[in-house]
């Protein structure tokens, strides 16, 4: 029946009504509580539009005294990221970042740092473009992974969320009731200034110059400055925002680490005035309006089952140890010390080391206790060693340093085996360093005693660089993107990390009771460690002979050879039993002979093969070019871990065989020498050294898949190759 006339106009306005609110439903997915974080992603439409781009986001809600970190978390923490697949046919801009809020957390004992972030709640705004041949009247599901740090005064804690979301297509888009939820974060976004800032240094201060909008600043504004980099300005300096003619001025005492003007530099500035909050991100390079991502044509239908992953986020990073934070790092190496006791590269001076304590059993524990400070003592002094020569490295423009980057030089290589032949030799007991730490019945109490004590300590922290503990990866990579003082105590931590068991045996000798008692049988395992010592040699020497051409090498070892001979002259000639003017003269030839040794490995050190001319992204752009999936192995010779990963997963025949099933080139990026092409690869992942595992898929609009650090197995590559 026909509505009467005067009844028309009254019902399509109910109608209009009853559309406008059918239209406005909510467009977000089921809300996931992560500790003290409740995340969900929104939209701004409910029905999309085929080809028309509308405005997603991550929505947090954060627990009060906790918050999350920005685009640039600050020394610590990592930023929120989300993974995000994509239906076929669309396309995603990445994360984008409100203007966050400073936070200084004190930990005492005068340890502070400086984070970016976010309080109460967030919302992450991304623009999603669906392709046009989308048919309406279906739906689409975006699901994503968020990851994300939360931390309050007093800990870290890492966490994630799967959300799922389902949008309908039509044929015009209708807005959804979080539309209003996403425009506040759209507004909230810095606005960009196209025109270049300018940063200068006047003595040790910087100061950033930047022309802003002239609508920018009202009278009587409050500006604040927030870095979008770290080690340009000293981190716990507030810089000084103020109005000039035109635009603003930031200054700020310049960072201890900086020795000149950075290439880049910029962040983000935010004006409050008048109860109104903008912010403006400016750069030296200017800052573009973000450009809209353009969807690939679809594979299928807008319903159909294949996905493209998408990186919706900031520069990815591997959650922090132990919740982050600079306790969370200490912790980390702490621990990582630990495990360095039983790896290969440390063991044979480790177990030399126990049987010292038990030569020791019965002594004063006083003396016990001394021993075991000495031990400690060599294991912190090299540590700071090599510490500080990374320091200078960095200090005086050593783009390339990282942990163990002493055994990419051959000389330091060619030493270690001197030392090793020399240990061995005294092990064997052709010779005898001083008085043997663990021969039978020496006095281990003696000065040489507790020199060897302190030597035996020095020696595990040389051997201890190539067998990087899984523990200690993201402890190493934040010391060396820190200060001074910061790197220093990190490494202090790893040191007593590897030094606590031997306090341990020290304040309590009864945990040696299970050991047999000291007698002859110390001699025969005294002999038996030299074999392993020998086996550090016949590695250090594969080291080598991809540093040197085949000359080098040959007098390399002809220069360990003398050193042996050496060690043979002094154990032959310089007994007691021999006369005075013939010990001396014995001596005197073992240490012609020895520097005899060493002349020739100097010469030696510097025969070095062919650097690469390869560039490893080349390699890796070239493979995907022609539609294949790139598997990289980033590794070094002097890496234990390295081979041990290559041998128990990587080159096993089930892992090989699921490369040629699955289109996937295995390539190996090999930093036993120096190259900056890997370097370059190293940092932009956040990483100071190998090993590194990333699976870069064919489809060269995905990031690549990076494999955990540290030991991996033939399942961890399997789960990255079902990622693809």
């Amino acid at each position: 029946m026909a509505a009467p006339p005067f009844l028309r106009p009254a019902l399509a306005a109910v109608l209009c009504a009853l559309a406008a609110s059918a239209a406005l439903v909510s467009a977000e997915s089921t809300a996931v509580r992560d500790k003290h974080v409740v995340a969900r992603l929104v939209a701004d439409v409910s029905t999309i539009r085929p080809g028309e781009p509308f405005v997603a986001g991550l929505h947090f809600e954060i627990d009060p005294t906790w918050h999350t970190y920005w685009a640039n978390p600050g020394e610590t923490g990592y930023p929120t990221t989300l993974e995000l697949e994509l239906p076929p046919g669309f396309a995603a801009a990445p994360l984008r970042f409100p203007a966050p809020k400073r936070f200084v957390t004190d930990y005492g004992f005068d340890i502070r740092e400086v984070g970016y972030g976010y309080e109460t709640a967030v919302v992450h705004p991304f623009v999603v473009v669906p392709h046009e041949s989308l048919e309406p009247g279906e739906s689409v599901t975006f699901e994503g992974k968020a990851k994300w740090l939360m931390c309050d005064p007093n800990t870290c804690v890492p966490g994630e969320a799967r959300l799922s979301l389902t949008l309908a297509i039509g044929e015009t888009a209708g807005k959804s009731a979080e539309a209003p939820l996403i425009a506040e974060a759209m507004a909230k976004l810095p606005e960009p200034v196209a025109e270049g800032a300018r940063v200068s240094l006047e003595g040790d201060t910087v100061e950033l110059r930047a022309a802003l909008p002239p609508d920018a600043l009202l009278e009587g504004a409050r500006l604040s400055f927030h870095p979008l980099s770290n080690g340009v300005f000293e981190t716990f300096a507030v810089p000084e925002a103020q109005a000039e003619d035109g635009g603003v001025a930031v200054s700020a005492p310049k960072h201890e680490d900086l020795d000149g003007l950075p290439d880049e530099f910029g962040g983000v500035l935010v004006v409050e005035a008048a109860g109104s909050v903008r912010s403006f991100e400016i750069s030296t390079g200017g800052v573009a309006e973000p450009e809209t991502p353009v969807p690939p044509a679809p594979a299928g239908g807008a319903g159909g089952t294949e996905t493209a992953a998408a990186a919706v986020t900031a520069p990815t990073e591997d959650p922090a140890p132990f919740g982050g934070g600079l306790l969370g790092f200490l912790l980390a190496a702490f621990l990582g010390g630990i495990i360095l006791n039983v790896m290969p590269c440390v063991f044979p001076v480790i177990s030399l080391k126990v049987m010292s304590f038990v030569g020791q059993a019965g002594e004063d524990r006083r003396k016990v206790f001394l021993h075991a400070v000495a031990f400690t003592l060599g294991v912190l002094v090299f540590f700071w060693a090599l510490t500080a020569v990374m320091v200078a490295l960095r200090s005086f423009g050593g783009g390339d340093v990282a942990w163990g980057v002493q055994l990419r030089q051959p000389g330091f290589v060619i030493a270690l085996i001197f030392i090793m032949v020399a240990v061995a030799m005294s092990l064997f007991g052709v010779f005898e360093i001083g008085t043997s730490m663990t021969a039978v019945g020496g006095n281990l109490v003696s000065m040489s005693g507790y020199g060897g004590s302190f030597w035996s300590g020095a020696l595990a922290v040389l051997l201890a660089t190539p067998c990087t503990a899984p523990l200690m990866a993201p402890a190493i990579t934040f010391a060396l993107a820190q200060t001074a003082p910061t790197m220093f105590l990190v490494f202090t931590s790893l040191g007593l990390g590897l030094a606590a068991p031997y306090f341990l045996l020290a304040i309590f000798p009864k945990l040696l009771d299970a050991v047999p008692p000291p007698g002859a049988w110390m001699e025969t395992f005294k002999q038996l460690m030299g074999f392993p010592m020998l086996a550090v040699v016949v590695w250090l020497t594969g080291v080598l002979s991809v540093q040197l051409d085949v000359s080098g090498l040959q007098w390399a070892l002809a220069g360990t050879l003398l050193v042996a001979v050496s060690a043979w002259i002094l154990g032959r000639f310089t007994g007691f039993e021999r006369s005075a003017t013939v010990r001396v003269k014995a001596r005197l030839v073992a240490l012609l002979v020895f520097l005899g040794g060493v002349g020739l490995a100097w010469d030696a050190s510097g025969k070095r093969a062919p650097a690469s001319e390869i560039d490893i992204a080349e390699v890796i752009a070239g493979h995907r070019a022609a539609g294949r999936h790139v598997f990289v192995d980033f590794t070094a010779e002097w890496c234990a871990t390295c081979k041990v990963n290559e041998r128990v997963a990587i080159k096993t025949k089930r892992v090989q065989d699921a490369f040629r099933e699955n289109n996937i080139e295995f390539v190996i990026a090999d930093w036993t020498n120096e190259d900056a092409d890997i370097a370059a690869i190293l940092e932009e992942q956040g990483r100071s050294g190998v090993p590194l595992y990333l699976l870069y898929p064919a489809d060269t609009s995905r990031p690549p898949i990076r494999l955990k650090d540290g030991f991996i197995t033939a399942n961890d590559i399997f789960n990255a190759i079902d990622q693809l």
